[in-house]
């Protein structure tokens, strides 16, 4: 079973940071989990004494931004608290990670520069290449603001992580009675597919899938298996617009650690179109085991 106990936002109040408070609140209070708002300002310059005077003026207008945030989130029965910091947006975004330690980090796609600083190295970007929990990303023209799991789509390439993935969903789909579809797309930009090999790869590729389901679900789970042909991205991306799922949840590990790291990846693709939520899950099954692995050694010692 999944725990979600707390939840770190980045805020840059912009109109899709804004929808992911909204989001990320509605999903605390069903996990009874908190909600750590975090807003980081990057000052123009500094001077001897601190924030130049145009940088004071402007964490003093977002300071009052962040309490009417803090109050309308409070409002939703959540509990709520707000950290303000200076420095670079990506560095500072990761040491709050590492103080505050939440089980997911939930942020906006775009923000307040538009789409061309998003796709050249914004917060989120960075948080899916290096985030070490899972990340929730919410576009700005989601029009949905409170969780609804009817239906969710898990991608999975049968890389490492993928069963961390489809966990994830289970985890979600159980108390929500959600339908969930297991997909994997056979890549033909990878390797040409001649058509008399077609039905091995099918049966193949649904062989893995099954496994992944032995591996994660319980006897509530409603999971069916779906295998495409095609280039991964537009498949998941076409699914998405004619399907209409509630949740997408996509493994971000890829082949190797060198797939996450490059910019143009298929879940960076996604992510940067899907008009659903999506849920970015790093491999954490190897790192909860570790973990395990030392409590038990130290209570043995």
């Amino acid at each position: 079973m999944i725990r979600i106990k707390k939840i770190l936002c980045p805020i840059d109040f912009s109109p899709a940071a804004l929808k992911a408070a909204d989001y990320a609140a509605a999903l605390a209070k069903n996990y009874g989990a908190k909600i750590q708002l975090l807003h980081v300002i990057a000052p123009v310059a500094y001077y001897e004494y601190g924030l130049s005077p145009v940088d004071t003026i402007k964490a003093m207008e977002e300071a009052s931004e962040m309490k009417k945030l803090v109050t309308r989130l409070t409002a939703k029965g959540v509990s709520v608290e707000s950290e303000m910091r200076t420095g670079d947006v990506r560095d500072e975004t990761r040491r709050s990670i590492s103080a505050a330690k939440p089980d997911l980090i939930a942020m906006g796609t775009h923000g307040r520069r538009g789409f061309a600083r998003w796709v050249m190295g914004s917060v989120t970007e960075s948080m899916m290449r290096h985030s070490p929990v899972p990340v929730l990303t919410i576009s700005a023209k989601e029009t949905i603001t409170k969780p609804v799991f009817r239906q969710i789509l898990v991608t999975t390439d049968f890389s490492e992580g993928s069963a961390d993935a489809l966990a994830y969903a289970v985890s979600i789909g159980e108390t929500a009675k959600s339908k969930i579809t297991l997909l994997h797309v056979i890549n033909r930009l990878t390797v040409e597919i001649p058509d008399t090999y077609r039905d091995m790869l099918v049966a193949g590729a649904q062989k893995e899938l099954s496994n992944l389901i032995l591996a994660a679900a319980t006897s509530t789970s409603h999971i069916v298996t779906r295998v495409e042909h095609g280039v991964p991205y537009r498949i998941i991306l076409r699914i998405l617009r004619t399907e209409k799922p509630d949740l997408l949840v996509m493994n971000i590990h890829g082949k190797g650690m060198i797939d996450r790291m490059l910019v143009g990846s298929t879940a960076e693709r996604v992510v940067r179109a899907a008009l659903c939520p999506v849920m970015l899950i790093p491999p954490m099954m190897k790192k909860a085991k570790a973990v395990s692995k030392r409590r038990e050694t130290k209570r043995s010692a």
